[in-house]
């Protein structure tokens, strides 16, 4: 019983182990399997890795190349930047330069636009002087028919008193009674004084009211060697200290006179030119000269009133330094012409 125990006890171990035998060897094909496998597997990675490898190492030289051409565009990127630093620096100085340029061109212009309005200033301002001098130098002459009168006059009365004197045994005496007016060597005396005076006139700028009123009087004078039926006066009613420091352009008032003596009646026994001369309430200096004039129209009187003494010229030279003053002109009644200027004097 023992033996067939122990008998089955073998068979049943050697069954164990046989069963042991297959399971180990089962385990054995399971591990030679795996490792076949993992050799295949790693054989296979190996050809992957070096694949990859290959695919990596031609990356990695890829990526360099591409490196070195990220370095060059960066370089390029870097030298373009600084050409865009320096074209906008050129830029800005062109920019710079260009409003220098048109700053400079503009103060040029206003340069420019203000010398020409000084040099029209000037040119208008010496127009205006030469125009001045010219009004001057009209209203300082002394009309060339009355100096010829004069003279004409003159010559005549000397021919004349040589003719009225007679010799008896080398006496000389007068034939005939005088004539009462002024004598022929004052008269010329006169126009030689007042032609140096209105030659004078033009080189100088002012004269005392007592100086041309002693010229006037010279004129006046003349005016009745002329016109020796013509009354003249010459009523002055400033004083003194007036007559000597209120200064007036010289001839100033000798354009009235000439008036009086080309436009006027001077022929007729009541004939005149009266001259007053005084200072207004408004501390104004007044010149009113009143004539005998012909009898005529009222058309013909204010015809002949605008042209008389240049009044045109003689209104510039009052405008142009007596500014604010009034010159009038007008026809009176019983055959009678005035002219008045009212003189706002410079202070």
């Amino acid at each position: 019983m023992n033996s067939y125990s122990e008998y089955a006890d073998l068979i049943e171990q050697i069954e164990l182990f046989r069963i042991a035998f297959k399971i180990v060897l089962g385990l054995l094909a399971l591990v030679i399997i795996r490792n076949w496998y993992n050799l295949y597997k790693k054989r296979s990675f190996r050809k992957k890795n070096k694949k990859l490898t290959a695919k990596l190492e031609a990356s990695q030289l890829g990526i360099t190349n591409l490196d070195k051409e990220l370095q060059k565009i960066k370089k390029l990127e870097d030298t373009l930047a600084n050409k865009h630093s320096e074209i906008f620096q050129l830029q800005q100085e062109i920019e710079d330069y260009k409003e220098k340029f048109f700053a400079t061109l503009s103060e040029k212009d206003k340069e420019i636009a203000k010398q020409k309005e000084t040099n029209n200033h000037q040119q208008k301002a010496y127009e205006r002087y030469v125009n001045y001098k010219n009004v001057e130098a009209n209203n300082t002459r002394l009309g060339a028919h009355f100096i010829k009168n004069v003279m004409t006059r003159i010559y005549k009365d000397l021919e004349d008193a040589e003719k009225g004197y007679k010799s008896i045994f080398g006496i000389h005496y007068k034939k005939g009674e005088p004539q009462k007016k002024i004598l022929s060597i004052k008269a010329l005396r006169n126009i030689f004084k007042l032609l140096d005076y209105n030659v004078s006139a033009l080189n100088k700028e002012s004269t005392t009211i007592e100086d041309e009123l002693a010229h006037i009087n010279m004129f006046l004078e003349l005016i009745n060697y002329l016109k020796p039926n013509a009354k003249t006066e010459l009523k002055n009613s400033l004083n003194s200290e007036q007559r000597t420091s209120i200064k007036i352009k010289p001839t100033l008032f000798f354009p009235f006179v000439e008036n009086a003596l080309k436009h006027g009646n001077l022929n007729d026994d009541n004939s005149f030119i009266s001259i007053d001369l005084k200072e207004n309430e408004q501390h104004q200096l007044s010149y009113c000269l009143v004539n005998s004039a012909e009898q005529a129209s009222e058309a013909k009187l204010t015809k002949s009133a605008t042209s008389k003494f240049g009044l045109h010229a003689l209104k510039q030279l009052i405008d142009a330094y007596y500014p604010g003053s009034k010159l009038e002109h007008n026809n009176l009644p019983n055959s009678q012409y005035m002219a008045q200027l009212t003189l706002r004097l410079n202070k």
